[in-house]
């Protein structure tokens, strides 16, 4: 069983939520994606908000930041990568079925995860973000 802590890096078959919006119920590839908050329900359920890394240079105004090249060796990823925080996948990673491989491929550092966090949270705060149920 996959027990998520943020800052983790793993494989996942993200749905973008533009997919999502045109009926989609799964992503067409698995890419990586950084578990940043995990929590547990009333139902003692381990739910996690999966934010998706990518190699492509994000559209301008999309709400992204760049993994530094230090952080990126840290989850074997090449750069440039950004993750992008204005969009996650929520899921219940101990029994998604959206998983590659439950093996990490690393974490980020406390710091870098911390500036994640904060980017998220001033997403929530502008109301600027689109999170897909899973």
């Amino acid at each position: 069983m996959f027990k998520p802590q943020s800052g983790v890096v793993i494989r996942y078959a993200y749905l973008w939520a533009r997919e999502y919006a045109r009926g989609e119920e799964s992503g067409r590839k698995t890419r990586p994606v950084c578990v940043q908050i995990s929590f547990s329900g009333a139902s003692r359920d381990q739910t996690a908000l999966l934010f998706p890394v990518t190699s492509q240079i994000p559209a301008a105004g999309v709400k992204a930041l760049q993994i530094p090249e230090t952080e990126a060796r840290r989850v074997r990823l090449r750069t440039p990568a950004w993750i992008i925080v204005e969009e996650w996948n929520e899921d219940n990673l101990a029994t998604s079925d959206s998983i590659d491989d439950p093996e990490p491929l690393g974490a980020f550092s406390k710091a870098f995860v911390g500036k994640i966090r904060e980017a998220v949270v001033a997403a929530i705060q502008s109301r600027n973000y689109r999170a897909v149920r899973r």
